[in-house]
């Protein structure tokens, strides 16, 4: 089933399919592990240091990113031909 989007701009009302909805999902969970990669590099000695708080938002991070990743594939394979 195709949920369908509102645009404000008129009547024009487009169907969100679940690959859209899927590859958006993966997009977003790779641009987040991009970015916690870049965040260990550049805080890597704090995390290092043994800072619990740099520790559990890093982790945090990576953690909802493979979940999104792993959301979209699941989306994209369930979709209905």
């Amino acid at each position: 089933m195709e949920r369908m989007d509102y645009d404000p701009e008129g009547g024009n009302y487009l169907p969100v399919t679940q690959r859209e909805t899927g590859s958006t999902l993966i997009v977003i969970g790779v641009i987040m592990l991009i970015a916690a990669g870049a965040w260990g590099l550049f805080v890597g000695w704090d995390i290092r240091a043994g800072n619990m708080f740099m520790r559990v938002l890093f982790g945090a991070d990576a953690l909802v990113a493979l979940v999104l990743i792993v959301w979209g594939f699941v989306k994209k394979k369930n979709q209905k031909k």
